[in-house]
């Protein structure tokens, strides 16, 4: 005769492959929300607070431009993640670049 008690325990516990299949659904959600937010980051004008009614005339269809010879190049974009993608890529150049030098400097 057993407890019912452990028997009502047991009955209501996850099986290891209940929980494995529940953590790789919870991974791929986290993975698909993760990739939703880097979309609104590089999507249209205002994905964030899109609800919100804008007072301006026009809408925000430009960024300004650090100077005229950076005009319409990326790095001319002011304040945007088109800027700071083209500098961050930019380092990562110069980055490899200056490990190079260094490596060839060692041999």
């Amino acid at each position: 005769m057993s407890n019912p008690v452990t028997s009502w325990i047991e009955g209501g516990m996850e099986d290891q492959a209940a929980l494995e299949k529940s953590m790789a659904n919870r991974v791929s959600e986290a993975s698909i929300n993760a990739q939703k937010i880097v979309d609104e980051s590089h999507g249209p004008y205002r994905s964030d607070n899109w609800w919100r009614g804008d007072r301006r005339s026009r809408e925000f269809d430009h960024f300004p431009c650090a100077s005229s010879a950076y005009k319409g190049k990326d790095e001319g974009s002011v304040s945007s993640y088109k800027a700071a993608r083209y500098y961050n890529a930019e380092s990562a150049k110069r980055r490899d670049e200056l490990l190079a030098e260094v490596a060839a400097e060692k041999k």
